[in-house]
Formats: C-alpha cells, sequence, structure tokens
C-alpha cells in the first residue's frame, strides 16, 4: 500500500530515513527514476541512508507503476520516492489511489518558485496536471510541516 509519493532531488536523506518513515510506519523505500535504476554508484550511495528494518527498491517508472498496481505491492506500507517532477506525474497517474503527492525540494537550475524549490516550464506543467486531476500538490519537508498548497503558485507561475 502506497502511503506517500514525495518528491525531493535528495530522495533518500535523513528526512525521510528518520521522520518520515517513522511517522508513517514505512517499511520500504522505493525509488522510481529511469536514470537512477541503471545508475549503481548512485544507488549504492542511497543505500546507505536507508534505516535498519526498512527494505529498499529502485524501480525504472515504467516498472514502478507495474509493482505499485501489483497486489504484491498491497503488504507493504511503501513511500515512493521520485526526484523530479515529470516521474511525479507519471506514477501518480499510473497508479490508482494516490490523491497527495509532498514535496520536499527540487534545487536545480531553474526559476526560483519557493523555498527550495527551482521548476522549469515542464515541472509546472506536468505538477498541475497532477492539481487538475485532483491531486493535492504541496510543499511538506518534514511530516511536522503544515501541508502548503502549491496549485495557486503554480497557476501564478504558468501564466507568467
Amino acid at each position: 500500500m502506497i502511503k506517500s509519493v514525495h518528491l525531493d532531488d535528495r530522495l533518500i536523506h535523513g528526512q525521510v530515513a528518520i521522520s518520515w518513515t517513522r511517522s508513517l510506519g514505512i517499511n520500504v523505500l522505493l525509488v522510481v527514476n529511469d536514470q537512477i535504476v541503471n545508475d549503481q554508484t548512485r544507488k549504492n550511495a542511497l543505500k546507505i541512508g536507508v534505516p535498519t528494518g526498512v527494505k529498499y527498491g529502485f524501480r525504472s517508472v515504467e516498472e514502478g507503476i507495474k509493482f505499485l498496481n501489483s497486489p504484491e505491492s498491497a503488504k507493504y506500507k511503501i513511500m515512493v520516492l521520485v526526484n523530479n517532477a515529470i516521474d511525479a506525474e507519471k506514477v501518480i497517474s499510473g497508479v490508482s489511489g494516490v490523491n497527495e503527492l509532498t514535496i520536499g525540494g527540487v534545487r536545480k537550475n531553474a526559476p526560483y518558485i519557493t523555498d527550495n524549490l527551482n521548476l522549469d516550464a515542464d515541472d509546472i506543467n506536468a505538477l498541475l496536471t497532477l492539481c487538475n486531476k485532483g491531486v493535492a500538490v504541496g510543499m511538506k519537508p518534514t511530516p511536522s510541516d503544515k501541508f502548503v498548497d502549491l496549485k495557486p503558485l503554480l497557476e501564478k507561475k504558468k501564466g507568467e
């Protein structure tokens, strides 16, 4: 069962490993990304951050969607981690029952949207696609932070 889909360019890091897994009772961290699934060095680096007792996996976007839709995934409490808005849109659109995307941060060479969030036009369009499907999209770096709805800001930035 998917407990959370979280967008953060760092993927597995301290907040995810400690705060999110404990708060949501996560027992599987699933990184979904086409590049990382084929990058053994990056996977090895990310594995270091996985807490004891929590399983992890790396899947391409297509394989991640297939797994998340399979009956096998129902026996786990899964936090899906993506590092870009395009993958987030693909995963959430391809899996039924996801109604929220939390964002910890995306720091890249793109226009500033808000603290720790830089997005280009394609990213904004992908996130607005989710919003228009009824998915709540918002900043929430840690489980104790208040969810800050990004739809109004994304709509404003798209219009600029």
